[in-house]
């Protein structure tokens, strides 16, 4: 009461100095009043006076609420659920249960006792599909013509290949412990290569560019289509708290491609951290990381010389082995979720993906 009569005091001299600044203001002690001699402008000072305090009450009710809202937020993890999908979001205390009762219990191992002291575990299983587009140099390294390795002097290959291919994959997944995550893939891909290709053939199979109609000295370039199915496994590390995560991801994959007679091997690891939480009716997640790539293929070419045709096998390497990666994951309910990530560097990447947990 005596901080708002101070204010009380304080606001009536401010607030008459600015309606008529060249009257003189008297204050009376005593009555808590001021004299103002206009009756026009007393009446002015009594609103905004109103006005004024109105704002300071609303202001420190909104406080007070504010501090409740803490209160309440602070009380376990079920009590920051947003509403549009019924997500909890863990409060960085061991008090809540977030514990589904679902057939799937028991997995994760120690999944249980998690979930009692507040943690948001995933739904256990999970089954997804995605589309994946990438385009990237590759370094050449071995060539080999007719089963001859001709790497050497007689043949002149551009140490850059362009590459680019799409990928459609099918995940299942599972987590083993509340921070490990395995999984199988099954895929198709579709892709191109091109890239100049100098050849002089002419110190390496003389007898066969001596023949009449064999051109052996070549300034070409070449394109060529080739699919192939994909298969492989991973696994996943991940940890968080409150509204902050980071993950590992490691898998391995092979590709029969159709162009080639030995299978294309992919090694990747990605690592990525970020925001869980939710911006109004938006509940999911976002996050900065960076991909490891490392791809060993070959290409087997066919290259005309005149009567006789010649294969080139072209072996590749990825040029660039690390790109970044920004992306996000919007968490639709606590089964579906669409996520879309995108790489820029040398590779060059676009990834869509949608998941249902069960």
């Amino acid at each position: 009461k005596g901080l708002f009569t101070y204010l009380n005091h304080l606001l009536t001299v401010c607030i008459h100095k600015l309606v008529n600044p060249k009257r003189p203001t008297a204050i009376n002690k005593k009555a808590g009043k001021i004299s103002t001699g206009s009756a026009k402008v007393e009446c002015s000072l009594k609103v905004a006076r109103f006005s004024v305090l109105t704002l300071l009450l609303l202001c420190g009710g909104l406080a007070a609420n504010s501090d409740v809202d803490s209160q309440k937020e602070e009380s376990g993890a079920t009590s920051r659920e947003n509403p549009s999908s019924r997500i909890p979001y863990e409060s960085g205390k061991e008090t809540a249960s977030t514990c589904e009762d679902r057939w799937s219990n028991f997995l994760p191992l120690l999944g249980q006792a998690a979930c009692e002291l507040g943690y948001v575990l995933p739904r256990h299983f999970g089954s997804s599909l995605g589309y994946m587009h990438q385009e990237q140099p590759f370094n050449v390294g071995d060539v080999i013509i007719n089963g001859v390795d001709v790497k050497g002097p007689g043949i002149a290959v551009d140490n850059e290949v362009m590459n680019e291919e799409g990928t459609v994959t099918l995940r299942f997944d599972a987590w083993i412990l509340p921070f490990w995550n395995v999984y199988g893939i099954l895929g198709r891909t579709e892709g191109d290569a091109d890239g100049p290709l100098n050849i002089d053939l002419n110190p390496i199979f003389p007898g066969l560019c001596a023949l009449p109609g064999n051109n052996c000295q070549l300034e070409t370039t070449f394109a060529i289509d080739y699919e192939a199915d994909v298969y492989g496994f991973g696994t996943t590390i991940a940890g968080g708290y409150k509204d902050f995560f980071g993950m590992i991801d490691a898998n391995r994959t092979k590709a029969d491609l159709d162009i080639s007679t030995t299978d294309a091997e992919a090694t990747v690891i990605s690592a990525r951290i970020g925001w869980n939480g939710k911006l109004g009716g938006f509940t999911g997640v976002l996050w900065v990381g960076a991909m490891y790539q490392d791809i060993e293929q070959y290409l087997d070419i066919p290259v005309d010389i005149g009567k006789d045709l010649l294969t080139v096998s072209i072996e590749q390497s990825t040029q660039e082995s690390t790109n970044y990666l920004i992306g996000g994951q919007w968490d639709i309910n606590r089964s579906w979720y669409l996520l879309a990530e995108f790489g820029f560097g040398k590779r060059e990447s676009q990834m869509i993906n949608l998941t249902y947990r069960f």
